[in-house]
């Protein structure tokens, strides 16, 4: 994909009209409610939009979007990074009897306006495909990685596993 900015808005008449295509990049600092999921703000955001109308007639989006996000892990609370990709189809609607009448592959998007702000849309289908629970993916523990460390020996090896005692418990 290309590394132009995408506009901020359109102008959702025109850009249906000509059955715009838009490639290029966003960054994920201009997706305000993404952030406060994430642990940095850094990065950007691959996307793909191409604005069409269905058989219906209906003003459908198809895109795609992709990124790599720092996000908090829920085994050791420190930082690790997550591959976000989605692909979607969403219709244009002005009123929620128009949501009912759509066929299942297509989501609707409600918009009452001819701008259409771009960073809306891209935000909320990243926060859709954003995982319940985030975690390194090697097995980490009180940010202690069990992970193979450079010299070959286990990073968490040297330290005493608190619950070993238990261990020796439940064996009496």
């Amino acid at each position: 994909m290309a590394d132009t900015l995408i506009p901020e808005y359109v102008d959702a008449r025109k850009i249906f009209a000509a059955q715009a295509t838009i490639k290029g990049i966003l960054p994920v600092k201009t997706c305000t409610r993404l952030c406060e999921a994430l642990v940095s703000e850094e990065g950007v955001i691959q996307v793909s939009l191409a604005f069409d109308f269905d058989e219906r007639h209906r003003r459908i989006i198809s895109g795609e979007v992709s990124t790599e996000v720092s996000v908090k892990c829920q085994r050791c609370l420190e930082p690790t990074k997550i591959s976000l990709h989605d692909t979607f189809r969403l219709a244009l609607v002005e009123a929620e009897e128009q949501i009912e009448k759509l066929p299942k592959d297509v989501d609707p998007w409600m918009s009452l306006d001819t701008k259409l702000v771009l960073a809306d849309v891209l935000e909320e289908q990243l926060i859709l495909c954003m995982p319940i629970v985030s975690y390194h993916d090697h097995v980490c523990y009180s940010g202690q990685s069990t992970a193979k460390s450079a010299d070959g020996s286990e990073a968490g090896a040297d330290r005493p596993n608190p619950f070993a005692i238990l261990q020796k418990l439940k064996d009496k």
